[in-house]
């Protein structure tokens, strides 16, 4: 079923582009686009609507506070001129931050993410045969990884680490360069320094994961996306 979604920017322009994306994606039902965020959040609060793409700086009310007063279960991606509320927008459970202009390559990448986050996990789904792999650039060379045995990808202060069941490999490459990347392949950003591989889940307690002998933690703003995403509400 495809996703219902709304278009909230102020740039008419910048409107027209993400309408005529949404418009190419078979997953995506544009219900409405508005130009005035106070109509799109009164919106929102009386229909169904599964996903927004969403400015930041309009007049009336900011996309900041949109996120704090909308509906939950609604996600939201950023489209924004302005790369400085990213780390604010995604404390506000942003999906994705689109930098304008935005490619529809990259526009795609963002909807997989929220398609992704929205499909529960299930036995049968555990365990999916990967046949894909990824270059990572360490400080020496450049490593062919298979996507299939990574555990999870842990920032660290001026390194992104990739553990696998027999190494950790370091690399200078971001974490949410890593996000992007590996969200169509059951990856999930459970807290700001880690995003893990669900089928390689042994355990959960009390806001920890635990895979073989690593414990990571499940920050308060992933909580309730990741519960719903193994298909475990809160």
């Amino acid at each position: 079923m495809a996703l219902k979604c709304i278009v909230v920017d102020d740039e008419p322009l910048a409107a027209q582009v993400m309408v005529a994306f949404i418009k190419k994606t078979p997953d995506l039902e544009l219900l409405r686009s508005f130009h005035h965020p106070l109509e799109a959040l009164a919106f929102v609060k009386h229909e169904k609507v599964d996903l927004v793409f969403l400015d930041i700086q309009m007049p009336e009310l900011s996309g900041i506070e949109f996120m704090q007063l909308k509906q939950a279960g609604t996600d939201v991606i950023i489209v924004s001129a302005y790369d400085e509320y990213a780390a604010e927008s995604f404390d506000q459970e942003a999906i994705d931050y689109l930098l304008k202009p935005v490619s529809f390559e990259r526009f795609a990448r963002a909807v997989q993410r929220v398609i992704t986050r929205r499909t529960p996990l299930v036995g049968s789904m555990a365990a999916p045969a990967f046949d894909e792999y990824i270059f990572v650039r360490t400080d020496k060379r450049i490593i062919r990884l298979d996507i299939k045995d990574i555990l999870f990808v842990e920032a660290l202060r001026n390194y992104v680490a990739i553990q696998t069941p027999k190494q950790k490999i370091l690399t200078l490459q971001n974490l949410r360069s890593f996000e992007e990347i590996l969200a169509p392949y059951r990856f999930f950003r459970v807290h700001k320094s880690y995003i893990i591989a669900l089928d390689k889940i042994d355990s959960i307690e009390r806001q920890r994961i635990f895979i073989g002998e690593h414990n990571i933690p499940i920050g308060d703003a992933y909580l309730k996306q990741f519960m719903d995403t193994i298909n475990m509400p809160r």
